[in-house]
């Protein structure tokens, strides 16, 4: 007979011996560190929970949650070990052990759990789909379309169900079926902002205004995503309007002020408006980012020499060269002034 307490012992185990090390080390700063006054005061609640009713599984789960939003997965990990010495048979227990297993970068470990929450419950849409994930990232695409599908029979109305078939399409260069998952992926949850960046993506060079729509979107939903500000930043800048790319670039850097892309392209937009000092001071803030981005000297060395600076454009396109040898524009450029 399966026995799925031993099962899990054994599978957590092999992580280290320093789990148990982290057990010690957990006891410990539970009892010095909840007094101290910066301590969350959630995890501050949720110890005093574990003490009140050591053996109640759901709270050691709501604990284990915890220290994975915050990424202490050493810690989530021993509390999930104390779940399945209390309770194996709760089928959100195993598939949160598949999301910590994914984490920490155990995707056999993962992939077991996950295909016991199915056992558990085979109605878990998540857990079928979150299996089929696992297998689009290792390229087994046909692995990944079957849990997939698994997952949409358990619950038709899965949205991320649709989304990873719709990846797994775009990896198969079946573009047109891509976008009709990501469209049904809307449909099935209008707020899901993955799936109007694929779309934005897609339709980026051949409809852009729709691409723009979709990118908008996302920015409703989520007024500090990344990515869908700098692909609509750099969508708008190639279609001439770059003071509006600059208003997304410059919001990215509020948000992240080493984000060496937006960075850069803020340099860039200067550079094209001839506006070389400016541009200048945004290469040299890329260049701080990153002393390697031979692109950064050579157009800082470019705006140097449109202003009539020829010493120091030599002085930026030598040092691209020296960063990339082979970096043909820097040297046909130096070859120009020279």
């Amino acid at each position: 007979m399966w026995n799925s307490k031993r099962f899990l012992l054994i599978l957590i185990l092999p992580l280290g011996f320093s789990l148990l090390q982290c057990t010690d080390k957990a006891k410990k700063e539970e009892v010095v560190v909840e007094a101290a006054p910066e301590m969350d005061p959630e995890l501050v609640e949720l110890n005093k929970a574990v003490r009140r009713s050591p053996k109640d599984p759901e709270i050691y789960h709501k604990r284990a949650l915890y220290y994975m939003s915050k990424e202490n997965y050493d810690f989530a990990l021993v509390d999930m070990r104390s779940i399945f010495n209390i309770d194996t048979n709760n089928a959100a227990y195993f598939y949160t052990a598949g999301e910590l297993f994914i984490k920490i970068g155990a995707f056999d470990q993962a992939d077991e759990v996950l295909r016991m929450a199915a056992v558990k419950n085979p109605s878990m849409a998540k857990a079928y789909v979150k299996r089929g994930e696992l297998a689009f990232y290792n390229r087994l695409y046909n692995t990944a379309m079957k849990f997939i599908n698994d997952g949409l029979r358990a619950d038709i109305n899965y949205a991320p169900g649709y989304f990873w078939k719709g990846m797994v399409y775009l990896e198969q260069n079946n573009t047109e079926k891509a976008m009709s998952s990501f469209m049904t992926t809307i449909e099935q949850d209008p707020d899901f902002t993955e799936a109007y960046m694929q779309l934005a993506l897609i339709l980026s060079e051949t409809q852009p205004t729709l691409a723009w729509q979709y990118l908008n979107n996302v920015t409703t939903l989520d007024a500090n995503h990344i990515e869908a500000l700098y692909a609509r930043g750099l969508l708008i800048q190639n279609q001439g309007y770059s003071d509006s790319a600059l208003i997304d670039y410059k919001k990215i850097l509020d948000i992240n002020p080493k984000h060496i892309d937006a960075t850069y392209n803020i340099g860039y937009v200067h550079l094209l408006e001839k506006r070389f000092d400016e541009a200048i001071v945004w290469f040299s803030k890329t260049i701080e980012i990153d002393p390697k981005s031979h692109r950064a000297f050579h157009n800082r060395g470019l705006a140097y020499e449109l202003k009539g600076d020829s010493k120091m454009a030599v002085q930026d396109y030598k040092e691209a060269l020296k960063i990339e040898p082979g970096f043909d524009l820097a040297l046909k450029s130096l070859n120009r002034i020279k």
